[in-house]
């Protein structure tokens, strides 16, 4: 469905569609698309056109946290060029999407509180920017889908995901925000208040970061404590990886 931008000058207006082709990927794959334009009266001389992905994330302040729209992986498509009535126009992309791409689904469920989408971004001549925004589904990698399957296994609940702004110590990344998902307790592991897991991905491997907030015992307070993994995707089907991570868990636990 066409949406309408309001011009920079007098009531000239013109009007952006835009079609995904694959409206669900995984990290690492590209989304395919095309963009249409066309105006209704005057011309309108666009400057140029380009599509990005956004996630909302939370960033800290001294104050509380706040909710931003992150914008990452931008791609322009076509122009400058003079947008004339009667003479619509239309532009095909391919936008790869980063390893590090936050997922939004995983065995069939929608991950609650992680949502990715495709912005076309148009610069009208006369500084005027306006967007228009496409849900875009990301599927687990096969790798995380796996590890997630087995933090499941030990007994820990899907609650939620979401995105922070920042990054990560001593953990290589190149996009400045992490996903964290988040699991409820394991009646096998009553030490444990939650866990948190993040997927930090790259063409050869991934990262998969453990947090666990440890409940406070007569002498000794409560702590976030972590752990790190590594997965190659060449290798992760000849490891089991319940086992790997219960040994994990076990070590976070004590």
């Amino acid at each position: 469905m066409f949406k309408t931008l309001l011009g920079a000058l007098g009531s000239n207006t013109a009007e952006v569609e835009t079609e995904l082709f694959t409206p669900g990927v995984q990290p690492g794959q590209p989304v395919q698309g095309v963009i249409r334009m066309r105006c209704q009266d005057r011309p309108v001389r666009i400057n140029g056109v380009s599509v990005e992905l956004i996630t909302r994330a939370e960033r800290e302040y001294d104050n509380g946290e706040q909710l931003v729209d992150l914008a990452f992986a931008r791609q322009p498509v076509f122009g400058p060029f003079e947008l004339v009535p009667g003479h619509p126009l239309e532009g095909r992309f391919e936008l790869v999407t980063p390893w590090e791409t936050p997922i939004t689904f995983y065995n069939g469920r929608h991950l609650p509180g992680t949502a990715v989408a495709v912005r076309t971004r148009v610069d009208v001549e006369g500084g005027f920017d306006a967007a228009d925004t496409d849900p875009l589904g990301v599927g687990a990698l096969p790798p995380q889908h796996v590890l997630l399957a087995a933090v499941e296994a030990w007994g820990f609940g899907l609650r939620h995901a979401d995105v922070e702004a920042g990054r990560i110590d001593r953990i290589p990344h190149r996009l400045p925000f992490f996903q964290e998902i988040e699991f409820g307790p394991s009646p096998r592991f009553p030490g444990l208040n939650q866990l948190e897991v993040t997927f930090v991905a790259d063409p050869h491997g991934m990262y998969v970061v453990l947090e666990a907030d440890k409940r406070a015992l007569m002498f000794a307070p409560g702590r976030d404590i972590q752990d790190a993994i590594r997965v190659e995707y060449a290798t992760f089907e000849q490891v089991n990886w319940v086992d790997v991570l219960g040994q994990r868990l076990h070590l976070l636990a004590r």
